[in-house]
């Protein structure tokens, strides 16, 4: 008599008994252990996504505990959401993706949310990035559609992220312990029946070692190499094979043979299956260790951010809290020896700080009240109160890490070529594989030798050099380069960078210093102080580096200056309407344009000139001058060096162009406004010449966004950080050559990476058909040859200064 079969949850598999709720969903009878998993399940067959359970793949029953009561409230939401140019973007981590199938179900209910722009889950990380139009829905209202399906969503943070790594890799020692303890008693066993097949064995003897060693390899095989078989069937399923496949073959087709074999008196090969997963489990972790290694540039951002901070509330007492949950307008106690947790401007004391990790300046930098402190930098010698003008997400460190973490996951075009060779080198090789074992087995007549060496084939083959040669590299490459201040968006822009022929440099705050001071006031009517002040009215809105000059020099002058809305024509000046009149600052062909007559200038005409008038009446001119950078000859040397054409593109008049490019023998192009700027760099390319642009900011933007990769400077932070395809963090020309050098050496590294990767299958391959590897040495072959590049990417950690 047999017991009646126990009822499952029609959705999370789990056992009913009793059963809990029936119900009957399109006709067809299902059951429950919860009316969470009831509404799951409705949800999810209303949605026309039925088929979920027909395709989904579980090797665990349940769902996450407490997930249908997952809620969360906006206002804790918000430190994690961040605008983009495409809409609101948050990035969660999902817990409870067992399969393919469940990222292919979450993205379709998620993207018939109204709002939902995208979701993208990561299946290696279980990331999940969501982008949505925050005027239709919000994230609080997001996650609980996800929940209500049976995953768990929480935001996504470096400690959550780094939790799920540290359990992923627990899993991985546990089972390559097993698989080692294993092996190790396997081998005991394996040595007597080689003895016994050179010396001799009695059948009995020999078939219970046979039994013993059967018994140890079924788990290596099955626990052990659980990840290769899982994928590997993943894979089929998906219509998609990869490089489990091929290890999961070689392991079933040795551990299968040796069990048929024993059935029948012949020699087994239990040890090849058991080793082949013990190998490639160890090399595994070795590759985890390395990327570890590589990705060890963004722990080092990291850490720049304290995770508390102490915030005076409305009474001035000190209270610890979270740095994510800073706002701008909060107040903040930072004492000496302790990292600014968020951007901010000093309220109360003087202190020295020491910025270098962020802006290169090794030497302590001094700051009172008024002034801005940035995050990440060590407060050095006293305490001060700070405002919070940038919560947590948005500082300096955070948008470079963002930067840096999305580098690292957009691929470089060269990474397409092993993507298409990855797709059909897994069929190509079983099928070498099975004409090897054909060819032994039939023509050589040796079905031994057939069966090791087409496992032989398929071991070998694996390509997992080729899958990690490029990603290794770029992941290396950017995390050691923003280590030095410069900020690649991504694969693609490493290597664009590395064929750059042409470098065109903006002048003011690119070559020099971006500190203009006011050398001449040339009024034609009333005092210097009044053309200054009229000069400042228009000028305090702008960030100009001439502005700034201005600026100062008002202030060391101790005038008031009046505000009002200003307007600015980029690269040309600025105009401020009053009731009666139109003020305008800029440049001589801009003034000229509105009807202003403009006498020749008495001043030498290498200094820059800032003129000004009401409606057509002139006013005068202020003169300003600006220092070359230290670093820039020896920038250009090196930019020759490298082959490469430096030029300048200014919008300044001839004459203060050639006092800047003549010293640096580079040839120039002045009195360029921007849409010529970007005009002069698509004249290039169309000549087949990749350019390179360097500015600092909005009077470039049209020829940063013209360039092939566009390099903004340090300074105009918003600007650099967002929107340039290199950013600078540190005010330093010569980074742009080292950005060059990176990339080049990046590139370099990765056709290395793909040669290696192609003649070790080259060279491996016949070796293996040919009888000459056994399967044992082509698993430790596989992982070397991935350890071989891994190792090779990390050369890129030791790029020079």
């Amino acid at each position: 008599m047999t017991s009646p079969a126990i009822p499952t949850c029609s959705h999370c598999a789990l056992p009913c008994q009793p059963v809990l709720i029936e119900d009957s969903i399109n006709g067809q009878a299902t059951t429950f252990c919860c009316h969470g998993c009831q509404g799951a399940y409705r949800i999810i067959t209303g949605a026309g996504l039925g088929q979920f359970y027909q395709r989904r793949d579980w090797s665990e029953q349940g769902v996450p505990d407490a997930v249908f009561q997952t809620t969360y409230h906006e206002e804790y939401l918000a430190q994690f959401i961040r605008q983009t140019e495409t809409g609101t973007e948050i990035s969660l981590l999902i817990e409870g993706i067992r399969c393919a199938t469940c990222v292919w179900l979450i993205e379709k209910i998620l993207s018939s949310q109204p709002g939902v722009i995208s979701a993208r889950v990561n299946f290696s990380n279980h990331r999940l990035q969501l982008i949505f139009n925050n005027q239709t829905t919000n994230a609080s209202a997001l996650i609980p559609a996800l929940s209500r399906i049976g995953y768990l969503a929480r935001p996504f943070t470096r400690e959550a992220a780094q939790r799920q790594a540290d359990e992923a890799h627990r899993s991985l020692l546990i089972r390559f312990g097993a698989a080692s303890f294993l092996s190790m008693q396997l081998m005991g066993y394996s040595l007597a029946l080689y003895a016994g097949y050179l010396q001799g064995i009695d059948p009995m003897t020999r078939n219970i070692m046979q039994i013993f060693a059967a018994v140890v390899t079924t788990p290596v095989v099955f626990y052990s190499g659980f990840p290769f078989l899982s994928g590997a069937w993943n894979s089929l399923r998906n219509r998609a094979p990869n490089m489990d496949l091929l290890i999961s073959l070689g392991v079933l087709v040795a551990y299968g043979y040796s069990l048929w074999a024993m059935t029948r008196g012949m020699e087994v090969y239990f040890d090849t299956a058991a080793m082949i997963v013990t190998l490639i489990l160890l090399g595994r972790l070795l590759e985890n260790a390395a990327r570890s290694m590589a990705g060890s540039g963004i722990d080092r951002l990291l850490r720049l951010n304290p995770e508390l901070a102490t915030r005076l509330n409305d009474s001035g007492d000190p209270e610890q809290v979270p740095s994510s949950s800073l706002k701008p307008g909060d107040r903040i106690l930072v004492p000496p020896g302790q990292r600014f947790p968020v951007d901010g401007a000093i309220i109360h004391g003087t202190t020295e700080t020491d910025e270098a990790i962020v802006t290169g300046e090794a030497m302590p930098v001094c700051h009172g009240p008024g002034e801005s402190i940035i995050a990440g930098a060590l407060n050095l010698t006293c305490s001060v109160e700070v405002s919070v003008t940038r919560p947590a997400k948005d500082s300096f460190i955070a948008r470079i890490i963002r930067l840096v973490e999305e580098a690292q996951s957009r691929k470089a075009p060269i990474q397409s070529l092993a993507d298409k060779i990855a797709v059909i080198f897994v069929p190509l090789v079983i099928s070498v594989s099975t004409l090897t074992f054909l060819y032994w087995l039939l023509i050589e007549n040796d079905s031994s030798n057939a069966i090791l060496n087409g496992v032989a084939v398929l071991v070998v083959a694996c390509p997992c050099a080729l899958g990690l040669a490029t990603p290794t590299a770029v992941l290396v490459a950017t995390g050691a380069a923003a280590a030095q201040g410069i900020l690649f968006r991504g694969g693609d822009i490493l290597e664009a960078t590395a064929h750059v022929r042409t470098v065109a440099l903006d002048k003011t705050g690119t070559i020099t210093r971006g500190q203009p001071q006011v050398k001449e006031i040339a009024p034609v009517k009333g005092t210097e102080n009044e053309l200054l002040s009229l000069a400042a009215q228009l000028e305090h809105s702008s960030t100009h580096p001439l502005a700034r000059g201005i600026m100062r020099a008002a202030s060391e002058r101790r005038l008031s200056v009046t505000t009002a809305p200003v307007h600015s024509v980029p690269g040309q000046g600025l105009e401020l309407t009053s009731e009666n009149s139109i003020i305008r600052a800029g440049t001589r062909d801009f003034l000229a344009k509105h009807g202003v007559s403009i006498p020749q200038a008495q001043t030498p005409q290498s200094l820059t000139e800032v003129h000004l008038a009401i409606d057509r009446q002139y006013q005068g001119a202020i003169y300003l001058d600006d220092a070359v950078r230290p670093e820039a000859p020896a920038t250009i040397t090196r930019l020759k060096s490298l082959n490469i054409e430096p030029v300048m593109l200014t919008g300044d008049h001839e004459s203060a162009a050639q006092r800047i490019a003549g010293p640096l023998a580079i040839p120039f192009f002045a009195r360029l406004t921007p849409d010529q700027k970007a005009s002069w760099v698509a004249s290039n390319q169309s000549q087949g010449r990749s350019v390179l642009m360097v500015g600092d900011g909005i009077n470039d933007a049209p020829a940063l966004s013209a360039a092939t990769v566009g390099c903004a400077m340090a300074g105009s932070s918003d600007i650099a950080l967002d929107n340039a395809d290199i950013a600078l963090t540190r005010p330093d020309l010569g980074k742009v050559a080292q950005a060059i050098s990176i990339a080049r050496m990046t590139l370099s590294i990765i056709h290395q990476n793909l040669f290696w990767a192609f003649v070790y299958n080259i060279l491996m391959l016949p070796l293996a058909a040919t009888g000459y590897l056994t399967p044992i040495h082509a698993a430790g072959a596989m992982a070397a040859s991935s350890i071989c590049v891994i190792g090779n990417s990390l050369r890129l950690k030791r790029i020079p200064c």
